[in-house]
């Protein structure tokens, strides 16, 4: 059976389309991911509310890494969550739920940021201009200790930023605790390429941190 979508709650975006929510029942917690991806087929909601819970916070934390806007990290995951909800039926269980779900959530990301490049190649400059004038609008009214954070972390994400896109991934993934062979399967690399850029990519921060 596929997955019918008027099982589920249903929401309005700020786009105006629906989509389905999703919340996880206490039962499912006690539950395997492959017992909830049956369940889920038969169009229970709850199941997958169960596998959203459950996963969401690493795929969103990984997003962050990528997108390095938290907004656009949480409205990737809910993204990437509604369509693999609607494409259960394809989903033929070769790798485990997480890997998959996680696979989507990359092309949603890859697909935000090719329309967000061409969005900042058009406004470059006035795009540059509201960053720094954030940045420095936020420093003016933070206390001493938070501005010293804030200076760290914005130096951090730039490091992050100037990493390829693929080493990027890797990384992001890798501090969410994705096991080696998961990122391997994940980014369709082998798992000595992924080793390769972990010891790579962390030298390169470095090298811009410096």
């Amino acid at each position: 059976m596929t997955p019918r979508e008027e099982g589920a709650p249903i929401q309005v975006g700020a786009d105006g389309r629906r989509e389905p929510t999703f919340r996880p029942s206490t039962e499912s917690n006690h539950r395997t991911d492959e017992e909830l991806v049956l369940r889920s087929r038969e169009g229970d909601g709850e199941a997958f509310g169960g596998l959203v819970s459950r996963h969401q916070p690493a795929v969103t934390g990984f997003l962050m890494g990528m997108l390095g806007n938290l907004d656009d990290a949480e409205d990737a995951a809910q993204e990437a969550f509604v369509k693999a909800f609607r494409s259960l039926p394809s989903f033929q269980g070769r790798s485990s739920f997480r890997t998959w779900v996680t696979r989507i959530a990359i092309n949603t990301a890859r697909s935000r940021q090719r329309w967000s490049f061409l969005r900042r190649a058009l406004s470059l400059d006035a795009s540059r201009g509201e960053d720094e004038a954030w940045e420095e609008s936020f420093k003016a009214t933070a206390a001493e200790p938070e501005r010293e954070a804030l200076d760290r972390r914005l130096e951090f994400d730039r490091a992050v930023k100037s990493l390829a896109p693929r080493e990027r991934e890797v990384v992001a993934l890798r501090m969410e605790g994705y096991a080696l062979a998961e990122i391997a399967d994940i980014a369709g690399i082998s798992e000595g390429t992924v080793k390769s850029t972990l010891f790579s990519a962390p030298r390169k921060m470095r090298r811009d941190l410096s």
